[in-house]
């Protein structure tokens, strides 16, 4: 480790807290300021005032140098003494207020190097600062007076001349509004950092390629956009050109990494959070069609489709027929026999309806996790010659994404890559440049049983006992050819 790379991980560790809680930073930076500008407009609005005091002393045989030098002595003791009981009690009096209220709107100041005092004062109206700066000046005038004639200065004479009245304030002080505002500004982003540094802390998440890779160890085979257009539902219109970019990359990059042909049964496994994966099984079944194949759409997972698109789904049944989809790829119900024996552990029916959707289909594309339904993640993986993972950058946690690598583990499953959604710009890689050697994976050899839907729906008509499931839909026209 490099001496820099301390300092550069707890910057990009901040860049990425910040970027991740950008809204509750940008919430917190907004209320600071409203706050601070509340605060300014709350402020009371006082007014000040100057008198100007000269420290004069009469010396008889004394020159100007030794009278002047006398006096500089002689006048920051003055400025202590204006704010002093002695000299504040009896305007006090006057003003019916406590003396030590006074003393807080009252200050005394000697510029330095000079014989001058300057009495500055605050009030709540313009007339009521000149007269109380003009009251101190000449209560502290007297005072000096008194003091001065006690001590018996050897023949000198100490005066304090009032040598400017104060004068009537036409503008008010400032209430500081710009710094108010900064302040309450500085004090939000303050606030916004630390909670996001918190949350990020407490809430780790996944949000770069190499996050992926320090994670799983597998490569990433696409990133997709902040908003990912559903594809399959009709009332969104048409994707971005950039989106459909996008998700072509990622078939073509996952049939790299396959040894240059396309899983016939491709498995997007998600996490239990269903929102991080809605309308990618959609998206990548319109680019495996965009790229000249057929493929079937598998509802396995009822949740996400119900979030991407109105359900199809009537209540208590599952269609019979295969939908399909305008974008040229077909919905395909999981038949209730499939369901059945899935939930009882019985690989045969899922087994056949696979098997059947490969002899229709180039491509099948079935997501699932593990309380999905009708099909959950245990019951494809068997069936699924290619599984991609779905991450969804600065949302999906690496405690979940350990939790999937680690179901799939438990069940001899090896990924082939990540797909990663909602990827910002500023967080886009060259995804094949940061592959590997080990990534790519040769083709395996496969002797999948012949199965069709035909044949399927006619051993379910059959009157045997033993058939795998009695509802497989009916046979249908392949995509592209005319009946």
């Amino acid at each position: 480790m490099t001496s820099g790379s301390g300092p550069r991980a707890v910057v990009g560790g901040i860049g990425r807290a910040v970027s991740r809680h950008a809204a509750l930073v940008g919430v917190a930076a907004l209320l600071g300021t409203a706050a601070g500008l509340g605060a300014a407009q709350l402020a009371p609005t006082g007014w000040s005032a100057d008198a100007t005091l000269l420290v004069r002393v009469e010396s008889p045989g004394s020159g100007l140098a030794a009278r002047s030098q006398f006096a500089q002595q002689r006048v920051s003791s003055y400025a202590e003494l204006g704010t002093s009981p002695d000299v504040l009690a009896p305007v006090a009096t006057d003003l019916d207020v406590p003396v030590d209220d006074l003393a807080d709107r009252v200050s005394v100041v000697n510029p330095g190097g000079t014989a001058v005092l300057r009495v500055h004062v605050t009030a709540p109206t313009p007339e009521q600062a000149s007269t109380l700066a003009d009251d101190v000046a000449e209560s502290l005038s007297s005072v000096v007076d008194r003091l001065e004639s006690r001590a018996g200065a050897g023949g000198q004479t100490v005066a304090l001349d009032l040598s400017s009245p104060a004068s009537v304030p036409t503008t008010p002080d400032e209430p500081g509004l710009v710094l108010t505002v900064a302040s309450g500004l500085l004090a939000g982003l303050a606030v916004g950092l630390t909670a996001a540094l918190v949350l990020a802390r407490a809430r780790p998440t996944v949000d770069t390629v190499d996050d992926v890779r320090r994670l799983t160890g597998l490569p990433v085979v696409g990133q997709l956009p902040g908003t990912l257009r559903h594809d399959d539902d009709s009332g969104t219109g048409a994707s971005s050109a950039r989106t459909r970019t996008a998700l072509r990359e990622v078939v073509q990059n996952t049939r790299a990494l396959c040894g240059g042909s396309s899983p016939s049964t491709l498995l997007l496994a998600r996490t239990d959070s269903v929102r991080e994966a809605v309308g990618v099984d959609g998206g990548l079944a319109r680019a495996v069609v965009e790229l000249g194949a057929t493929c079937a759409l598998v509802q396995s997972d009822f949740d996400a489709r119900t979030l991407a698109r109105p359900s199809t789904v009537p209540v208590g049944a599952v269609p019979e027929e295969v939908e399909g989809d305008r974008h040229g790829y077909d919905r395909v119900p999981v038949p209730d026999g499939v369901v059945a024996s899935s939930r009882h552990h019985v690989r045969t029916g899922t087994h056949a309806f696979f098997a059947a959707l490969r002899e229709d289909y180039d491509v099948a594309v079935v997501q699932a996790s593990s309380d999905s339904h009708p099909l959950a993640l245990r019951s494809v993986t068997a069936e699924a010659d290619g599984v991609l993972l779905v991450v969804r950058s600065g949302v999906t946690t690496v405690e979940s994404l350990r939790s999937l690598s680690a179901e799939l583990l438990s069940l001899d499953v090896e990924p082939v890559g990540v797909v990663m959604t909602g990827v910002p710009p500023w967080r886009r890689v060259l995804v094949r440049a940061t592959w590997r050697d080990g990534d790519v994976r040769a083709e395996p050899e496969q002797t999948p049983q012949s199965f069709s839907i035909a044949d399927l729906v006619d051993h379910a008509a059959a009157p045997a006992s033993g058939r795998p499931f009695p509802d497989l839909p009916r046979p249908r026209r392949r995509p592209g050819t005319r009946s």
